[in-house]
């Protein structure tokens, strides 16, 4: 049920690519919501890896990490989401069930800090091969702010772009949110 949040939606759509024991990243980690999220779903045996430039997002992640799960399934990358190829082993490259983005800003935090369209498509097209099949990416847009239109557009059209035979790219907006609408990419790996 989306209710008040397109996030709420999401992750409806993510719950049935996720399974205890699975691994998954967040490529934004942010305040740590998403996080916290995935963790609980892939449970003690699984993985979580978590990537974010801010030290302050690392560290409000890590305690609500601390604080919210029971499990320590978890490694969190003060990285930009660029490098995930680098950072997670590869023993798990091509067997990730979800990875989830947020773009934008920190909310809360230095506004000028923001994900940008050259990183997150880098990010994006290795996100691509870290997936497995039946695997899901998950990109939401927060297009709101300086440079927000532009790389909206620069991610939305990169997946528009994927081979239809290897992946399908579905697009969820809150259309009558005022100002800016909150989009949702999600592309499935077939």
């Amino acid at each position: 049920m989306i209710g008040s949040n397109i996030l709420s939606f999401a992750k409806s759509i993510l719950s049935d690519a996720l399974e205890s024991g699975g691994i998954a990243v967040d490529a934004t980690v942010g305040n740590g919501y998403d996080t916290v999220f995935l963790s609980r779903s892939v449970g003690s045996c699984g993985h979580v890896f978590g990537f974010d430039i801010q030290e302050e997002a690392i560290a409000q992640t890590e305690s609500r990490l601390e604080e919210e799960c029971t499990a320590a399934n978890w490694t969190l990358f003060k990285a930009g989401h660029e490098n995930m190829l680098e950072y997670i082993p590869e023993e798990f490259h091509g067997r990730v069930g979800v990875i989830m983005f947020n773009l934008g800003f920190l909310p809360g935090s230095d506004k000028s800090v923001i994900t940008k369209p050259e990183t997150t498509i880098a990010a994006v097209r290795s996100s691509l091969s870290l997936l497995s099949v039946g695997g899901v990416l998950c990109i939401a847009i927060y297009a709101g702010h300086p440079g927000g239109d532009d790389e909206d557009s620069e991610v939305r059209q990169f997946c528009r772009s994927l081979d239809y035979h290897s992946y399908r790219v579905v697009q969820s907006e809150m259309i009558n949110k005022p100002g800016h609408p909150i989009r949702v990419v999600f592309v499935f790996k077939l």
